[in-house]
């Protein structure tokens, strides 16, 4: 009889507490790893958005580098103003400048004419801007770029703002958003090889 007590003693499940016990340690556990896996994904999430819209504005590393090699303003005439764009049913930003091109199998340079604009509908004041970059091989008047070449364009863009400061200097910013993440950069850009 007692061989037969002790038989069923050891085939004894778990008892109700110990299941709940269990069972409220392992959900605690799940939400801990759900918790963590959705912070996770949020900044994957984030991240991605971020390298977008800063990968939109990286443009302007292109703008400066143009600058830097100009030796005139041409678009906007006055200081202090913002070259405004408005043609063709769009309005936004210009910039033009004269710019010394390097060829390495004449070893000269040769003076180009770079125009960097913003366009956005008039009529759709909160679309946002195209951005465009065009290159003139004969540099002539700005108000009249009829043999200027499409280089690239960047559309999406918040903003494009440009605002001549002297006749060597201006100042440009851009803005872009992706998903919740915004990134605005500014620069200002003093040109080096100054003919007044």
């Amino acid at each position: 009889m007692n061989n037969v007590k002790l038989i069923r003693s050891r085939r004894r499940g778990f008892t109700l507490v110990e299941m709940l016990v269990a069972l409220v340690v392992s959900s605690i556990l799940l939400a801990g790893m759900g918790t963590v896996m959705v912070v996770l994904f949020k900044g994957m999430r984030e991240s991605s958005h971020f390298a977008e819209a800063t990968g939109a504005v990286d443009l302007i590393r292109q703008l400066s580098f143009d600058a830097r090699t100009g030796n005139r303003i041409l678009f906007p005439a006055t200081d202090g103003t913002p070259g405004d764009y408005s043609a063709g049913g769009f309005t936004g930003d210009q910039i033009t400048f004269n710019s010394l091109r390097y060829d390495p199998g004449t070893d000269t340079t040769t003076t180009v004419t770079i125009t960097w604009e913003s366009r956005r509908p008039i009529a759709n004041p909160t679309d946002p801007f195209t951005v465009n970059r065009f290159i003139d091989d004969t540099p002539e008047d700005p108000a009249n770029p009829a043999d200027d070449v499409f280089t690239f364009g960047q559309s999406g863009l918040l903003s494009f703002d440009i605002v001549r400061n002297a006749a060597n200097s201006f100042s440009a910013s851009m803005e872009n958003s992706s998903g919740d993440e915004t990134v605005e950069v500014q620069l200002a850009v003093t040109l080096r090889n100054v003919i007044n």
